[in-house]
């Protein structure tokens, strides 16, 4: 990467420095949290948080862009890309010093894009919107049938669902990391499948979809 093609950064020797710099202009109280130096290119980094929310920024290699991301409780809910490192501080600022929610980032920053689960996650419908999330992935259709059942339960569909590799894993939490002390469910052939509990790999039942839920109640109850 030519540093060059940012000259703000060129003058002050790193990313870190000149967002500072900016944060100091438009009197925000934000500072970036990792300091960068020009002699680690060809890769820069900033990162920028406070409280429940941080952002990454990246440079792009070939043009420049500044890339920022915005990520609330551990989930990454929108990306953008400006040239303009005063832009890129003021909707730091906007993002990571207030409560905004994501569709008010975007609708006053137009650089900015909202990732595809931004809205449920704005609205707190993020568990039932990753349920129907994976049981429409055809690339999940191993675990449909006992998706199909469990979105419906009154127990495990308040649970955030999410994949690893084959496997239907449970969590607390909706956000990174997962609670790691719910079973999991593996598809072993055509609508046969094993429970086990996911801090050991112990199997706990085995049998079809409706037999797994059972399994499932089984352990929450």
């Amino acid at each position: 990467m030519t540093v060059y093609i940012y000259p703000e950064i060129s003058k002050v020797g790193s990313l870190t420095k000149a967002l500072d710099k900016e944060f100091e202009k438009i009197h925000s109280s934000l500072t970036c949290t990792i300091d960068d130096d020009l002699n680690k290119l060809p890769f820069a980094y900033a990162r920028v948080e406070n409280s429940n929310r941080y952002s990454q920024i990246y440079l792009a290699e070939e043009k420049k862009f500044f890339l920022p991301d915005f990520w609330r409780d551990g989930v990454c809910l929108a990306h953008g890309s400006t040239e303009s490192i005063n832009e890129l501080a003021k909707v730091l600022d906007y993002w990571l010093s207030s409560d905004n929610d994501t569709k008010s980032l975007t609708d006053k920053f137009q650089f900015v894009t909202a990732n595809k689960k931004a809205i449920a996650f704005d609205e707190k419908r993020e568990v039932e919107y990753t349920w129907n999330l994976i049981l429409n992935d055809n690339s999940r259709a191993d675990i449909r049938s006992v998706v199909e059942l469990a979105i419906n339960d009154p127990v495990l569909s308040k649970l955030f669902p999410f994949t690893s590799l084959t496997r239907l894993c449970f969590s607390r939490c909706t956000r990174y990391p997962y609670t790691h002390d719910t079973p999991i469910v593996i598809p072993i052939s055509a609508d046969t499948y094993e429970v086990r509990l996911s801090n050991n790999d112990v199997v706990v039942g085995r049998g079809a979809a409706q037999e797994v839920l059972q399994w499932l109640n089984q352990i929450y109850h």
